[in-house]
């Protein structure tokens, strides 16, 4: 069964709403050293959107300490003092969550999307939320909305249905890239923005071709010019096919102009596209970043699922390699390949072991396990020379020893997946959403640390509802990018 709290929405629709005019950029000052430090007392803040508040989603932040995030709790939603707009159903406030210091005040920003805003007489116009992070930690909001003008009477793009952020363009103020459903495809709004609604400019990375569709954005280092590069997982308007691509944008002067393009193997999305994932890594630590997608629902596959792997190089994706795919039946893998698996939902990379590979971690919620149809699992590979192998991978559900809750049915762990070190031990930790309910609330976020060995149950950490004292009853467990 395909969980229902992270599917992917697809809308086809036109262009949104004008955005600000531009204005002079601060005085700039030191950015954050951390993208997810709100408050800059140099602890990682973790990140929960999508629960529900009235009939709309809220952002849950739990502020971070010397050993992972504790206990201190700030929600802010559209009701929220000094957040623009209101609570409204189908906004989506959340559907999209990222983080960056985008001001260069030293402290990070939250980046909150909402795709199904309406704005004025547009429908479904869209628009990304700046929370901005200060001392005291997130405050007062801003609304950028796309800078795209409308190609239709009352219609929108649904713009931010995903954003990401990075220095793009390599000036070094943080951008934010966000997927629009019109001809532009994708996006990129410069930096430095500031609180009165300006930034430095925009462009479109459609361009004359134009995506039918952006499903999924991966940021990250590939190649060795410094600047942030990004994967675009969509399709071409202008191919003779439905097959699903990547495509690529290096880090630059050039970042509009598509740099390469590869085809994510046996993924043919005419049926729409399911779950798609995507993550960039290092995974065999030759320097250049390579690219993860996670099919965890292609039609074709009858939703077992599988993961396609695109090895980097110094121009970007290193097409001379084939891309490498794996499923359950890959030799070393626990577990086997079954319909609904769902393996690949979601899928996250990083350091969990210290010893410079990145290692992907692999969601799989439909995974029926103890007898519990889409308990959930998730598995992870390690990086190694040469790059990922089913060697030494380990799975992990709510049996494993340490981790908490049970395997229940509909538990759906692993919908959503990230690694980072909330610890500040030099190893990734791994943060897992599931549709758990504790008690008569629902959802809960678990850390599993990362160790020597890996990742391990031993040490982890739950929230939920109750273990945060929150006085709703549905937690979010959909984490920043």
């Amino acid at each position: 069964m395909r969980p229902t709290r992270t599917a992917v929405a697809v809308t086809v629709v036109a262009a949104a709403l004008t955005g600000p005019l531009l204005v002079s950029a601060p005085v700039a000052a030191a950015p954050a050293k951390l993208a997810d430090d709100f408050n800059g007392d140099g602890y990682r803040d973790l990140v929960l959107a999508g629960g529900s508040y009235g009939q709309d989603s809220r952002v849950t932040v739990v502020y971070g300490t010397s050993t992972g995030p504790g206990t201190r709790v700030q929600t802010i939603h559209q009701a929220s003092a000094g957040i623009p707009g209101a609570v409204e159903a189908g906004d989506g406030w959340g559907d999209s969550v990222t983080t960056a210091d985008l001001d260069r005040d030293g402290y990070a920003d939250l980046v909150v999307a909402s795709p199904g805003e309406k704005v004025g007489d547009v429908e479904l116009a869209g628009g990304l939320t700046v929370v901005w992070g200060g001392s005291g930690g997130l405050g007062s909001g801003t609304v950028f909305h796309s800078p795209i003008a409308p190609e239709y009477p009352n219609s929108g793009d649904s713009f931010g249905e995903q954003v990401v952020t990075g220095d793009f363009d390599g000036d070094g103020d943080a951008d934010l890239a966000a997927v629009s459903n019109s001809t532009a495809g994708v996006v990129l709004l410069k930096g430095p923005f500031t609180r009165a609604g300006g930034h430095g400019g925009f462009q479109s990375l459609g361009g004359s071709y134009g995506y039918l569709h952006a499903w999924r954005l991966a940021a990250g280092a590939v190649d060795s010019t410094g600047a942030t590069d990004l994967y675009v997982v969509g399709m071409d308007l202008t191919a003779s096919d439905v097959n699903l691509r990547a495509f690529y944008h290096r880090g630059g002067s050039g970042f509009a102009t598509r740099a390469a393009t590869v085809t994510v193997p046996d993924a043919t999305p005419e049926h729409g596209p399911g779950p798609i994932s995507a993550a960039i890594g290092d995974f065999d630590k030759d320097g250049f970043g390579d690219l993860a997608v996670g099919r965890g629902g292609e039609t074709n596959d009858d939703n077992a699922g599988y993961v396609a792997v695109q090895y980097g190089g110094p121009s970007g994706p290193d097409t001379a390699r084939k891309p490498v795919k794996f499923t359950q039946d890959t030799a070393g893998l626990p577990g086997a390949r079954e319909s609904d698996d769902l393996f690949g939902y979601a899928v996250a990379a990083g350091d969990v072991n210290g010893d410079g590979y990145a290692d992907l971690a692999v969601g799989t919620p439909g995974e029926d396990l103890a007898d519990k149809r889409d308990g959930g699992a998730v598995t992870v590979l390690l990086g190694r020379a040469g790059g990922l192998s089913g060697t030494g991978a380990k799975a992990y559900d709510q049996s494993t020893s340490g981790v908490a809750g049970s395997i229940e049915t509909d538990d759906n762990f692993g919908a959503d997946l990230k690694l980072t070190d909330y610890t500040r031990d030099g190893r990734a930790d791994l943060m897992v959403g599931t549709d758990d309910w504790a008690g008569e609330t629902l959802g809960m976020a678990h850390l599993l640390k990362g160790s020597a060995t890996g990742i391990t149950g031993t040490g982890s950490k739950s929230f939920t509802v109750g273990s945060l004292g929150l006085s709703f009853d549905d937690l979010g467990t959909r984490f920043s990018v």
